[in-house]
């Protein structure tokens, strides 16, 4: 599948989004929970609903095991929860942070060709730089918008208001411009394989985020964001980790990994309705299920953050390549999708990448 199959939709919507927001803000406060709701069922809730069969993908570990212990994670978060609401919402906004920036590693590497890390500097300000921008700046640009979403959290998990965060918006936001002007630089002037082409998209995808969260309120910046951006480049690496779903045309590819989420998606949303019927105090309003929501999402974000995180190391995602290498030819053999089936005579194929999956 080509980059721009990957890219281009959330490139629009961004842009579509952002322009609602300055030309209509009415509208758009009228719609702000509207992307929360839909990603619930749509990608954002669902895209770390096969999380499970990572493992198994990559050649290491066993599923029923890796259930169990990421089960026992999410339980552990959400009882985080209950005995420390501000501190787990402070930790919450850190972890997606770090894991926000680094799922814009693999994308950038792997689909838009950016040239490969330097070293340890260069992806920690690449991370820091994609991950700091949805978290910060909102905080920075709307923090009265951005605190509502956050008192529509704690409400969810029958806590107060997090007055901790008040003095927050100012520092974070001086923080993010210092590092996006540092990442923005080191992209410009170190030279690599990915050639001009992929500085410029990494350029560009900096300066749209930017625009997008600067212009938009909080919540309908962040709940866009994860709507269609974030989980989306995480489905499409899981379509390229399964050798029958990446070999698929690519609508039939997304239909496959519908059904293998939904499962563990339907589970999630009855987790979210009994949430709903034991901590939530008020009606049933739109602040409700998306405070809920993003109260359910953070207790999966502290387990799947780590899966992702070792999904990174087993594909060497921020190891130096030759010049024409590909982030998944890394990967030793024996742990790469379908080698089992090859080794049995099978005839799996491999892909290292959506934009090979044609």
């Amino acid at each position: 599948m080509s980059a721009s199959r990957w890219s281009a939709p959330g490139w629009a919507a961004l842009v579509a989004v952002g322009g609602l927001a300055l030309l209509a803000p009415s509208a758009a406060d009228a719609v702000r929970w509207l992307p929360f709701l839909l990603g619930l069922v749509v990608f954002s809730l669902p895209h770390g609903a096969v999380d499970h069969h990572v493992p198994r993908r990559l050649g290491h570990g066993r599923t029923r095991e890796f259930v169990a212990v990421y089960a026992l994670a999410v339980l552990a978060g959400l009882a985080l929860w209950a005995l420390a609401p501000v501190a787990t919402l402070v930790a919450f906004l850190v972890v997606a942070g770090l894991h926000w920036g680094a799922g814009d590693a693999w994308f950038a590497r792997t689909v838009h060709g950016r040239r490969p890390f330097a070293g340890r500097g260069d992806a920690v300000l690449f991370v820091a730089a994609r991950g700091m921008l949805p978290v910060a700046l909102p905080a920075l640009a709307h923090p009265g918008e951005l605190a509502r979403g956050a008192d529509a959290i704690l409400g969810a998990v029958g806590a107060g208001a997090a007055p901790v965060l008040a003095g927050a918006p100012r520092v974070a936001g001086l923080v993010t411009v210092a590092v996006v002007v540092a990442a923005a630089a080191v992209s410009a002037l170190r030279a690599g394989p990915g050639g001009p082409r992929g500085r410029a998209i990494d350029a560009g995808e900096l300066l749209l985020l930017a625009v997008f969260f600067v212009v938009t309120p909080a919540v309908l910046a962040v709940g866009t964001y994860l709507l269609v951006w974030h989980a989306p480049r995480h489905v499409a690496r899981l379509i390229a980790t399964d050798p029958e779903q990446a070999a698929l045309p690519p609508a039939r590819g997304l239909l496959a990994w519908t059904r293998e989420a939904a499962p563990l998606t339907l589970v999630s949303l009855a987790g979210l309705g009994l949430l709903l019927a034991t901590a939530w105090r008020g009606p049933v309003a739109p602040e409700a299920v998306g405070g809920a929501g993003l109260a359910l999402i953070a207790a999966l974000t502290f387990p799947h953050a780590a899966v992702v995180a070792w999904m990174d190391r087993a594909q060497q995602v921020y190891t130096p390549l030759s010049p024409g290498a590909s982030v998944t030819s890394t990967v030793p053999r024996a742990a790469r999708p379908g080698a089992r089936a090859a080794r049995r005579g099978g005839s799996a194929p491999a892909p290292a990448s959506p934009a090979r999956a044609r």
